[in-house]
């Protein structure tokens, strides 16, 4: 199957060399059409449009509602997939739905989301009150540094 930019590109080539045989209104017509096409549809999609574009199965995973934003990561490897909520459970959880020929993509996609997530509990650590109280008295304790300032006629240019 042909590429957009290859379609595009034999597009071209045809208007160009029926070009020399057209009027201006016509060749007006023609380019109005070509440009009015709109482009393959990535990234997010309904779920019909995904089973529509998809030649092979539909796997799936299930994610929370803190795990939704890896719809960011999906589309920065490129991959296809349809988000469905499943409204029979309480705390609402949602099925991505993705084409099995990109399962590879959307693992790599789905784990590089949750390292970024690992990432930042990692460097945000938790204080007891005494961990806290004991950093404030080093604070206190500690000398504070007393800046000296000698007057001299450079200093006041």
């Amino acid at each position: 199957m042909p590429s957009d930019y290859e379609n595009g590109a034999k597009k071209t080539i045809d208007i160009s060399i029926k070009a020399e045989k057209m009027t201006a209104d016509v060749l007006k017509s023609a380019l109005q059409e070509f440009l009015s096409g709109k482009a393959e549809k990535k990234g997010r999609m309904t779920f019909k449009q995904l089973q529509a574009k998809s030649p092979s199965k539909l796997d799936s995973i299930e994610v929370s509602d803190r795990n939704i934003g890896v719809s960011e990561t999906a589309r920065k490897y490129d991959v296809d997939f349809a988000l469905k909520r499943d409204k029979s459970t309480s705390p609402p959880t949602y099925h991505v739905f993705f084409s099995a020929a990109k399962t590879e993509d959307f693992k790599r996609a789905f784990s590089e989301y949750v390292g970024k997530g690992q990432g930042k509990t990692q460097k945000r650590g938790e204080f007891t009150r005494e961990q806290m109280q004991q950093q404030a008295q080093k604070i206190r304790n500690k000398p504070r540094k007393q800046k000296q300032r000698e007057k001299t006629r450079e200093n006041r240019r």
